[in-house]
């Protein structure tokens, strides 16, 4: 069985009844809800990966400009 219909069967009640409200709403199955958390909650890690990396090149840019001035 899929991890994630494992998820879902597994899932607390109340989070169950919270995942059944959003698929009918949705018209989706509980499944491709989990499926598009993960997913969201993934690419917003990876933006924040990005946003980290790039503030840590800009800082060592910026000592080395300093030193370079100094």
């Amino acid at each position: 069985m899929p991890v994630t219909e494992r998820i879902v069967i597994d899932a607390d009640p109340s989070i169950k009844k919270m995942l059944s409200e959003i698929s009918e709403e949705h018209g989706k199955t509980m499944k491709d809800i989990v499926c598009s958390l993960i997913e969201r909650t993934y690419k917003e890690l990876q933006i924040s990966k990005q946003e980290e990396k790039g503030r840590y090149l800009l800082d060592l840019s910026i000592e080395d400009l300093e030193t370079k001035i100094n």
